[in-house]
């Protein structure tokens, strides 16, 4: 019984005990990669990843480089924990390895002794392999650790590389030298090192590159072969993204953009510009209105898009069709400069829409021009067309209707005030003197500041409010222009006979040496040309400079430009703002007075690598081979007439030729483009020369066209009574247009009801039409004459014809106060004390809202 109660009471024991141990022990086989229970656990390293695996690793006679980390994972894919790693090679006197992975081409030092540590100094390999007469070789690394060994990495070894030459393999179709965007190319190389006698001796090159094209001489008895053979894969790096981009697993290269970028090659930690990559340029740029014309009238308010197409130069790769004529394959998402000749009131946006602000006429191009559209290496402009640029043809915006306008009057070098006009409500507001006697005054093209420059300061006035908003000290002299986007001007000390270059926030940003009397900014704000001329005295040369944002400054000679001395400081402050140069539309060059006229262009002349900048596109000349002279010259906004006035006989009646060059301005692009020899861009031109027989003259100071380009004003210096105001009316098709005169009142504002004014009596005191502006609707011109220092509002007809003529129909007195010579007031150019009002000499004016 005893027996009995102590088994059942074993029983009552064992049983709980064997649940519990059976519960904590569900599957010990999953411990094992297998899952039986047996060999490698799930924590043991199953295999080691050495890197990198495909390209394997370059490195040059002598030179050391630490080994990628090796990655252990268990079976699982885990990363395996492993105490140190056993590093190998294949050819321990070809590459050596330290404890901790550190490659040496060649052997490390070991138990050197003189205290210099193990693995601290790397000897090439003795002696120097050679492998099909080559100064290279390979062997094979790997690392290993618990028993486990990587993945077999093969290292490059080879005498220094001093250069890489790239080679650019087309992946489909025949081979070309600049890739459509979005076509793939694929990168190689060929190498060079000092070999004997101090010799570039050719290293590898790809099979596809002929012994004719080797970058240098091959070593005598030497098998050349693929550089991924020799010294292992070469890493590439572009220096222009939007250009191209690249593919670092397979290097393959993209066509993105059009231009030319650089490509760095880098082999055995060090890299050189092995070469270049170009994306095909612009053949063509057709702009049009969504009905597909290229002239259109938009109601004012309302926006209007554009429809670009643009076509490369790649006829290989898109041959010509009968909706592509030309050939070459189509273009998106350039970086193009829209511009507007008339931003105030017609704008054109980034992406092609044009805003109809206020009424008015405009034309509308685009420009791909470097450094932002189709750029190029400065040594490598025109290389298959790129670094060049190309206009689209314009496109005519009429925006009816009539406007009101702010005007400003001054009077440079005569006067210490200016004075504002608000002709909404017709109130002639009060003069507003400024700190210093200014030389000059000229407004922003969005109409937003007056800028007034003197010799002690820049004195800058907001149109708002007409309030002095800066003064800078470090910016004295003449501001002879300011950019399009109100962001930069051209001032030029000419005391110190220096330009600045004048960030309107930050102050000065460039300088160059050189005296100038005018200049214009492209719409786009990218060019600036600026002329002097030898007549205006010491310092003064027949020069033209030219800012690019592209190329910087450059200079260049101008054809001999006398001036009569009625056009010469001080007696004449207009000249500083004379118009001149005239840029064409689209502005693909300037034209500039001179002996003969001529014109400057934007395709560079030359040999890829070695160009002449903007040169001489045009000469003017008459039918008898005569040099066609000009004192002043503007561009008509339709593109089709640059307009010149010449005084040839001073002082008599008849002694001003009106000179109507009409042209005809390339929207292609550059000549040579896509060879190695460019030629300039060359206009193509008329001429009409008409006299203007009721002008009596000392000078001419402008030639002021119509927004609309239907019409154009000459204004001069003279001292004849009752002068009148010469126009144009252009004629078409090469034709020779049509000379008038406008009789210009000589009376005075009336009273209130409307009776003469006895404080001004009306008589014969006009002596000559100085100055003029039009109001951007086209609707008036303004215009201020010496003897009466009056302005006169030309009314223009909406039609021109013999029954309606532009008419002088109001008249306002600015009265500009004089200032006082002798050093009383620096900067005063007038002769002698006066204490009459002065006429105006420079007029600006910009569309106001009326509500």
């Amino acid at each position: 019984m005893r027996r009995f109660l102590t088994l059942v009471c074993l029983l009552c024991l064992a049983i709980p005990a064997g649940i519990s141990i059976s519960g904590c022990t569900r599957n010990p086989d999953a411990n094992y990669c297998n899952g039986l229970g047996y060999g490698p656990k799930i924590t043991d390293v199953d295999s080691i990843l050495l890197q990198p695996q495909t390209t394997g690793i370059s490195i040059a006679f002598g030179q050391t480089q630490q080994m990628f980390g090796p990655a252990a994972k268990t079976c699982k894919g885990d990363a395996a924990t492993v105490t140190s790693f056993t590093y190998g090679t294949t050819n321990n006197q070809l590459v050596d390895v330290s404890p901790s992975g550190n490659l040496c081409a060649g052997t490390w030092n070991r138990n050197t002794g003189g205290g210099i540590a193990n693995y601290t100094i790397c000897n090439k390999p003795d002696p120097l392999p050679s492998t099909k007469g080559l100064p290279y070789a390979t062997a094979v690394v790997t690392a290993s650790a618990n028993g486990v060994s990587s993945n077999p990495v093969t290292v490059y070894v080879h005498v220094q590389v001093t250069s890489v030459t790239l080679v650019t393999q087309p992946v489909s179709g025949a081979a070309q030298q600049c890739f459509s965007q979005g076509q793939l190319a694929q990168l190689d190389a060929q190498a060079c090192f000092v070999g004997s006698n101090n010799t570039q001796q050719l290293l590898c090159a790809p099979a596809s590159v002929a012994p004719i094209n080797y970058a240098c001489t091959p070593p005598a008895g030497a098998t050349i072969s693929d550089c991924s053979a020799t010294i292992g894969t070469l890493s590439y790096s572009v220096g222009n993204s939007n250009v191209a981009s690249i593919n670092n697993l397979t290097n393959g290269i993209t066509a993105e953009q059009p231009g030319t970028t650089v490509i760095t090659a880098s082999v055995a930690q060090s890299g050189s510009s092995a070469g270049y990559f170009s994306t095909c340029p612009p053949k063509s740029i057709k702009v049009t209105l969504a009905n597909g014309t290229t002239a259109g009238t938009i109601t004012q308010g309302v926006s209007q898009g554009l429809v670009t197409t643009i076509y490369d130069t790649n006829v290989n790769e898109c041959p010509p069709t009968p909706t592509n004529p030309t050939g070459g394959c189509q273009i998106s998402g350039l970086s193009l400069n829209y511009q507007s000749t008339d931003p105030i009131d017609i704008g054109i946006g980034s992406g092609g829409t044009i805003t109809a602000n206020f009424p008015g006429v405009a034309s509308i191009y685009l420009t791909c021009q470097p450094p932002g559209c189709n750029p190029s290496p400065i040594n490598e402009i025109g290389l298959y067309g790129t670094g060049l640029s190309i206009s689209s043809n314009p496109v005519e915006i009429t925006v009816p209707g009539t406007a009101t306008d702010f005007v400003w009057f001054a009077s440079p070098g005569q006067s210490q005030y200016f004075v504002p006009v608000e002709l909404l409500t017709g109130t002639l507001g009060s003069p507003v003197r400024l700190p210093y006697v200014p030389n000059s005054m000229v407004m922003d093209r969005g109409g937003s500041d007056l800028y007034f420059g003197s010799s002690r300061e820049l004195m800058v006035y907001g149109t708002l409010n007409n309030s002095l908003s800066k003064q800078d000290t470090s910016a004295p002299g003449v501001v002879l222009a300011v950019s399009p986007d109100n962001t930069t001007l051209l001032i030029n000390d000419q005391v110190r006979q220096v330009f600045y270059i004048y960030n309107a926030t930050g102050g000065v940003t460039s300088t160059n040496g050189g005296m100038g009397n005018a200049a214009a900014w492209t719409p786009d704000s990218q060019t600036l040309y600026v002329s002097d001329n030898a007549s205006l005295g010491a310092g003064h040369s027949d020069t033209m400079y030219v800012y690019s944002q592209n190329t910087g400054w450059t200079s260049y000679s101008l054809p001999p430009s006398p001036l009569p001395a009625a056009s010469l400081p001080p007696s004449s402050p207009i000249e500083s703002t004379v118009q001149t140069p005239a840029l064409t539309i689209p502005s693909v060059g300037a034209y500039f007075r001179g002996d003969p006229t001529v014109a400057h262009t934007w395709c560079p002349s030359g040999t890829v690598g070695s160009v002449a900048f903007y040169p001489l596109g045009d000469s003017v000349f008459d039918a008898s081979d005569n040099p066609v002279q000009t004192d002043t010259l503007a561009a008509t906004t339709d593109g089709n007439h640059i307009l010149g006035a010449t005084l040839v006989n001073g002082g008599v009646a008849g002694g001003v030729t009106l000179d109507d060059i009409g042209v005809t301005i390339p929207d292609t692009e550059c000549p040579g483009a896509g060879t190695s020899t460019l030629t300039p861009l060359i206009i193509q031109h008329t001429l009409n020369q008409l006299p203007l027989s009721k002008v009596t003259a000392t000078a001419v100071d402008q030639v002021v066209p119509a927004p609309a380009s239907n019409l154009a004003f000459i204004t001069y210096t003279g001292s004849t009574p009752d002068a009148s105001l010469p126009y144009y009316l252009p004629g078409s098709g090469g034709a020779a247009g049509t000379v008038g005169y406008v009789t210009l009142s000589d009376c005075p504002p009336t009273l209130p009801t409307g009776a003469p004014n006895p404080a001004y009596p009306c008589n014969s005191t006009i002596l000559a039409p100085l100055a003029g502006a039009f109001s951007p609707d086209n609707k008036l011109f303004f215009v201020s004459t010496a003897g009466d220092n009056m302005i006169h509002y030309i009314s223009i007809p909406a039609t021109l014809s013999p029954a309606t003529l532009p008419t002088d129909t109001q008249q306002i007195a600015p009265n500009l106060p004089a200032c006082t010579p002798g050093g009383v007031d620096p900067g005063c150019t007038l002769a002698a004390p006066t204490t009459n009002f002065v006429p105006a000499t420079v007029i600006t004016v910009k569309p106001r809202a009326t509500t």
